[in-house]
């Protein structure tokens, strides 16, 4: 495996003109970002009083109402451990699940097979990841289409050289060429074959999550695997108040494994939770906080993950919507009582209802991000082209959405005061009226420029085609594209081999048909 994914620029000489200088930015190494570290502080919706008011009001709703765990082991687990059970119904102490979450850790590695490329989640860290779950994809042609294996694993390279997707996804597309039983099979194959970084698996059924962790252990080894976190899943609970079979076992399966848990009920606010927002929250708190409990009696110290992914409805249609107010605050108060508990938290990010790259997927890709970042997100799913309510992935806002994470990864390092004289005294050189930009303190920290977006005159924006974001955003991607086949990682071809066999064993095992 390379150590790094850098790409050796030839010296060029410094020529005039715009597009000279931004192929020389372009073609510059990639630098890969490590994990953002908050150095700004958290927004805070609720005080202290309210938190303990939505806390104890979570715990009433599972001492009282009770929340269905429709597994027959489950309600074994829980039943062993000292719940109320009736039936599929269980209902459970506040003093059990306090005394569960205490041993959730506050933090974890996350680790890639490059380990230059592993990261942190928790406490004041943060990373990015992309989207996942689309069965559409917007390709470079412009084209709507459904997805192919082959648009999942170009997705894949560019997350690989994104310099702020800190992981690969894991349905990075819905691969509507490969039958819905194997596609985990190739999504995780792929993500090895085709990144470095931490990558994520599959939770969606027991076969799948065994397979998942099967194709890890390949890889890491299993001694390495049993004591690191190494692939992520996410879980989905059905609002209101229901843990299904298949993720449960399939939950089961990754705390056994020591593996990460990102556990979320799907929302949508004002159909699957009242529309109060305080009283929604309560609600989803109660939902995760019994199934990361849950996964703390499977193994103790096992990696879980505080979720929420809520999104509005358009109340002419049940569709979903995004960026709406409502889920910003739901998403600040989550993040609180994460905080509250000690345990990290996911939400997702760049996500709109709109059908192209256009105003209102912008407005509702920053609601739904700013929210997460000023709120203490640790862990940020869906940053690359999710458009239509996740149904469609757009090549080219996988693109603005990368750039845009860089900008939120500056805001994230907050203002220093480290430097500040060296930097004031090109002041006095520079005199009333100068100007900084031949500046060496200029030069060696230039300020962050998105190079997806055209800041340049109109007339030269005219000389050049008169350009849109669009347009724009799939030139970089082609552009990234030619950059990692220049130097794309490499996996040892013994692991390559095995993993090969492994997926071709399990298509034949595993009927096209099964569910």
């Amino acid at each position: 495996m390379p150590e790094d994914l850098e790409v050796p620029t030839k010296q060029r000489r410094r020529s005039g003109g715009a597009a000279a200088r931004r192929q020389a930015r372009t073609r510059g190494p990639i630098v890969h970002l490590p994990t953002a570290v908050r150095n700004i502080p958290t927004y805070e919706v609720l005080d202290q009083e309210g938190l303990e008011r939505i806390d104890d009001t979570a715990m009433g709703i599972l001492e009282t109402i009770g929340i269905e765990f429709r597994e027959d082991r489950a309600i074994e687990i829980w039943r062993e451990a000292g719940a109320d059970v009736d039936g599929q119904r269980i209902r459970i102490p506040r003093e059990l699940i306090r005394k569960l979450i205490k041993t959730i850790p506050q933090e974890f590695d996350y680790h890639a097979r490059n380990p230059k490329r592993s990261v942190k989640v928790g406490g004041r860290h943060m990373i990015f990841g992309p989207a996942y779950g689309t069965p559409n994809v917007i390709d470079l042609d412009g084209v709507r289409r459904q997805a192919t294996a082959d648009d999942m694993r170009t997705l894949m390279k560019l997350h690989q050289v994104n310099p702020a997707i800190h992981y690969n996804g894991g349905y990075t597309q819905e691969p509507m060429d490969v039958a819905v039983p194997h596609r985990h099979l190739h999504m995780v194959e792929s993500s090895f074959l085709t990144t470095d970084k931490p990558i994520m698996g599959s939770g969606q059924s027991a076969y799948q999550a065994e397979d998942s962790l099967a194709m890890a252990r390949i890889v890491f080894g299993e001694d390495f695997t049993d004591r690191n976190v190494v692939m992520t899943a996410i879980f989905n609970g059905n609002s209101p108040l229901v843990w299904d079979e298949t993720q449960l076992t399939s939950m089961r399966l990754y705390a056994e494994a020591n593996q990460a848990m990102l556990i979320s009920p799907f929302v949508l606010y004002g159909a699957s939770t009242p529309v109060h927002i305080l009283a929604g929250t309560a609600q989803i708190v109660a939902e995760v906080i019994a199934a990361i409990a849950f996964t703390q009696i499977v193994r103790p110290g096992s990696r879980a993950v505080m979720g929420v992914a809520p999104m509005g409805v358009y109340m002419k249609s049940g569709s979903p919507t995004f960026g709406s107010p409502e889920v910003a605050l739901m998403m600040y108060v989550f993040g609180q009582m994460a905080r509250y508990y000690g345990v990290p938290w996911r939400t997702n990010g760049a996500k709109t209802g709109s059908k192209k790259d256009d105003l209102y997927a912008g407005y509702d890709s920053i609601l739904k991000v700013y929210p997460a970042i000023l709120g203490g997100c640790n862990l940020l799913t869906h940053c690359g082209g999710t458009i239509e309510g996740s149904l469609c992935i757009s090549m080219a806002k996988v693109a603005t959405d990368g750039r845009q994470l860089q900008s939120f990864y500056t805001m994230l390092e907050g203002a220093s005061f480290d430097n500040m004289d060296v930097a004031l005294e090109g002041l006095a050189k520079v005199g009333p009226g100068g100007h900084f930009f031949n500046e060496d303190y200029t030069r060696e920290h230039l300020p962050f420029l998105d190079e997806i977006q055209d800041n340049e005159r109109y007339e030269t924006w005219r000389a050049a085609g008169s350009k849109d974001v669009t347009q724009r955003g799939r030139e970089w991607c082609r552009h990234m594209l030619e950059r990692y086949a220049e130097d794309p990682p490499t996996l040892d071809q013994a692991i390559a081999e095995e993993l090969r066999a492994f997926v071709t064993r399990r298509e034949a095992e595993i009927p096209s048909s099964v569910s």
